[in-house]
């Protein structure tokens, strides 16, 4: 069994003009990529259009699932166009803040007139007030509120510097009333949902609100909607994250901003809370930014950054993502070598420690739930017994995933009947996939079960094997039996002692 199959933690990897071609996502997929992401904030739909053509003929030729992730843009919280060499700011200067495209209102004298995203001035004038700080660019220029004229916002620098073209805003004091799903971002979906994206994550959440109004809009496209990750990133999100897990998919901890709103110091709590409350549930999370950002312009991480990949994958993370470093890097392909050796380095002291596998001891099962009982029995069966793999048979994958919350030592294998459900548990800590055409409750479907195991060298002549499936019907969400299986023995010849 190879590498790939041994690791359990998934690998994200943003894609751009470094990692596109069929060529360099074949290389990728190779070293590690399980998940392609779209950053809806750049790029055309043609432009997407033929990456994500790309990344299914990659997948194709190297015979694995990728799923495709879409990540909206949201809000453009954003400076507006500046000279090229940008403006110099300093403690104690006075700035207009004013919508782009238009003239200040108010009077210039004395004052820097700074453009703001246009889409947002007017929402951001009247859910800010005076003494609030307004941030730019990832926090390192902080402006505090001295009065409000809506559209206009008239601060004053504390921490001044050099502010460039559409660098990011940060308003962690001001809770935000503008939607999170903005017009582009509506378009997209309709190109995403058109493409068959397999994911779609979603921008500045500030409640699970903002996903329960995502899903009618995506089921009015389509009948099979992809699923919704949030991203967690602003402190009304971090306030509500108990509700926003409960009715997601996934979720995406977003350390960049997160980290400007709330502090970096808090960061690292924060992200064993999400991490904790997504386990707990079942939900697969993605620990993102900043990984390995030196590997951008170095062959090599930074110790800490090793550190930081390591750590999450203690914390219980699903997945861990790459950004810049496969995006527009200089070492796409390294970065995802580096990842994935961390990764497994980081899966064999837990394993040797317990720390993330055997959770079976730690989360436990809804009560009243029988997939919950079944995978939850298939875990510890499987160690027990020494099995080489769990088999779920599973239509949606929800099996699977629930058999993922209990961190079996096994490999889980998904036995499906289409390729999109599988693709969408590409986030799922430890769960790989098969496909039969079709899951029928027919006599010969253990003895199929076994043939793709073989086939795909995750079992071989006499290993057990531990098989969770639906009898006899087989419908979705009718998990109720778990076998133990000796690969090669029929129930007719007695098993070899």
């Amino acid at each position: 069994m190879n590498s790939l199959h041994k690791r359990r933690v998934k690998i994200v990897c943003t894609l751009g003009p470094a990692s596109r071609s069929v060529d360099q996502l074949v290389a990728l997929i190779t070293d590690g990529m399980d998940v392609a992401r779209l950053n809806f904030s750049h790029g055309t739909h043609d432009f997407h259009r033929v990456t994500i053509q790309n990344i299914r003929e990659a997948a194709r030729q190297c015979k694995k699932p990728v799923a495709i992730l879409q990540d909206l843009q949201g809000p453009k919280l954003r400076a507006g166009t500046l000279p090229k060499e940008g403006i110099r700011l300093r403690a104690g200067d006075s700035i207009l803040l004013f919508p782009e495209g238009k003239e200040p209102g108010k009077s210039k004298k004395g004052r820097i007139c700074i453009p703001i995203s246009a889409e947002i001035a007017m929402a951001v004038s009247k859910d800010t007030q005076k003494g609030a700080r307004i941030l730019f660019d990832d926090g390192k220029i902080s402006t505090r509120v001295s009065a409000v004229f809506p559209p206009e916002i008239l601060v004053e620098v504390e921490v001044g510097g050099t502010l460039t073209s559409n660098k990011g805003m940060n308003l962690p004091d001001s809770p935000l009333s503008i939607p999170c799903l903005t017009e582009k971002d509506l378009e997209d979906l309709s190109f995403g949902l058109a493409e068959g994206v397999d994911a779609v994550a979603l921008s500045f959440v500030r409640s699970s609100a903002d996903i329960e109004t995502l899903r009618p809009k995506m089921h009015k496209i389509t009948n099979d909607p992809p699923i919704v990750i949030p991203k967690i990133e602003r402190v009304e999100a971090v306030d509500h994250q108990d509700s926003i897990i409960e009715v997601s998919d996934g979720l995406l901890i977003a350390r960049g901003d997160m980290a400007v709103e709330v502090g970096a110091e808090r960061v690292p709590i924060i992200q064993k809370r999400l991490i904790h409350g997504c386990n707990e549930l079942g939900v697969p999370v993605i620990t993102a930014t900043q990984m390995l950002e030196s590997m951008i312009q170095s062959p090599t991480p930074t110790r800490a950054e090793a550190s930081d990949v390591a750590n999450a994958v203690f914390d219980g993370t699903d997945a861990v993502m790459l950004s810049a470093e496969t995006a527009s890097g200089q070492y796409p392909r390294e970065a995802v070598q580096v990842m994935s050796r961390i990764i497994l380095e980081a899966e064999h002291a837990a394993r040797a420690s317990k720390e993330t596998y055997g959770r079976h001891t730690e989360v436990m099962p809804f009560p009243g739930s029988v997939v919950d009982a079944i995978e939850n029995s298939a875990a510890l069966i499987a160690q027990q017994v020494g099995a080489v793999a769990i088999a779920c048979i599973t239509h949606s994958g929800m099996a699977a995933r629930t058999l993922a919350k209990y961190r079996p030592v096994t490999p889980i294998v998904a036995i499906m009947d289409h390729e999109s459900s599988l693709r969408r548990l590409s986030f799922v800590w430890g769960v790989q996939g098969e496909i039969i055409p079709r899951i029928l409750a027919t006599d010969d479907l253990f003895a199929r079960v076994e043939s793709v195991l073989k086939e795909a060298k995750w079992a071989e002549s006499e290993d057990l094997v531990v098989v969770t499936a639906g009898v006899p019907t087989l419908r979705r969400g009718t998990t109720n039996m778990v076998k133990v299986h000796r690969v090669g023995v029929t129930s007719s010849r007695p098993a070899r002692k």
